[in-house]
């Protein structure tokens, strides 16, 4: 039988979840593990709050819940990396989060990291998380873009905002640079060809974790 991988996007933009979905195809191959993307329809539309993060955890819960006879593991696609801790306690399947993955890749491939992310009022909770798990040490700054979830959409204007978020990072020493959001995926080569800098697209790393462990 295929081994399966459940990625969830805890936000209830299909949108994103479809961005998700075209993202990963790179990493489905003949004889790999099967990857699926749903979206979390109890889920706010963007999440842009420690309360939000929160409140989705219950229902995120039961998904993993309802799932896990059917799936090898599961990837929480949220940078703030909500209910991976809790459930992993009852869940005997891999339980991997976005922001965990995506800085230990960071970490291999420069001294410094940094992170961009959506609004100023992430920050804050980031850096709680990052002391959470022990990934402070290494990190360069975050900076935020100014774009809130819902508006990370493919425009000149989202892109500028981003590579000028990257360049003010670089500025303070990061050598690596990883998005701080699942919608920030497509936008990962052209970050890379124009700042010359490696760029750790959380959701590749969180899936190839993933592929590796089932």
């Amino acid at each position: 039988m295929n081994r399966r991988i459940l990625v969830i996007n805890p936000n209830s933009n299909e949108a994103f979840t479809a961005a998700m979905d075209r993202s990963v195809e790179r990493l489905r191959f003949a004889g790999g593990p099967e990857i699926h993307c749903r979206t979390l329809a109890e889920g706010p539309f963007g999440i842009e709050t420690a309360r939000q993060s929160q409140e989705l955890i219950p229902s995120l819960y039961r998904l993993i819940e309802r799932e896990k006879g059917n799936y090898d593991a599961f990837i929480i696609a949220c940078f703030s990396d909500p209910g991976v801790v809790g459930a992993r306690e009852f869940s005997a399947k891999a339980v991997i989060g976005l922001c965990e993955a995506g800085v230990a890749s960071a970490l291999s491939f420069g001294e410094r990291y940094g992170i961009l992310t959506n609004l100023d009022d992430d920050i804050n909770g980031e850096l709680r998380l990052l002391r959470t798990l022990g990934l402070e040490a290494r990190l360069a700054g975050i900076e935020a873009v100014g774009i809130k979830v819902p508006d990370l959409v493919d425009t000149p204007e989202v892109f500028e905002a981003l590579l000028a978020g990257a360049r003010r990072l670089e500025r303070r020493g990061a050598r690596v640079i990883v998005l701080g959001c699942a919608g920030m995926t497509p936008f990962v080569q052209r970050l890379r060809q124009e700042t010359g800098l490696w760029i750790i697209d959380p959701l590749m790393s969180a899936v190839g974790l993933a592929t590796a462990t089932v």
